[in-house]
């Protein structure tokens, strides 16, 4: 139970990381073009829309593994310690972390938000995920020993 939480988890953080790359690959990409600075860096990126395209895959991929940890952590902490939840500080973030992603992937679905709002909020989401993976084991008491 508790590998399946942690291969989740951390596979989830893995697509958050590509959604965070594909949206700064964005920002380069999109500035580059506003500029007319056409570089040899500018002939390396995928098109605009393929970056966005990535980042939608890697939001969606994210949100579905890091539900699927959040399930079998529960899971898993109900059977260890007969708790569904412990409102451990790790905990707490992580259901922060996980509303925020699905925010942001049903706006992305809506085609509410596209291009370079959801290219800054990728970036913004992922230091969320940098808080919750290495922040709160350093600096608050957690019960969960790694990362």
């Amino acid at each position: 139970m508790i590998v399946i939480h942690m291969l989740c988890s951390l596979l989830s953080y893995a697509a958050f990381l590509a959604a965070f790359v594909s949206g700064i690959l964005f920002l380069i990409q999109e500035w580059q073009l506003k500029h007319k600075h056409m570089g040899w860096f500018f002939h390396r990126l995928p098109a605009l829309g393929t970056l966005d395209r990535i980042n939608l895959a890697s939001i969606g991929a994210g949100f579905g593994l890091l539900s699927l940890g959040l399930f079998f952590g529960m899971l898993g902490s109900r059977l260890l310690w007969g708790a569904w939840w412990r409102w451990d500080p790790k905990e707490l973030l992580t259901l922060a972390l996980w509303a925020s992603y699905l925010g942001l992937w049903i706006v992305r679905l809506r085609s509410t938000l596209r291009g370079r709002k959801v290219a800054l909020l990728s970036i913004l989401g992922f230091l969320l995920v940098l808080l919750t993976c290495v922040g709160v084991s350093r600096w608050l008491p957690t019960w969960h020993p790694v990362l």
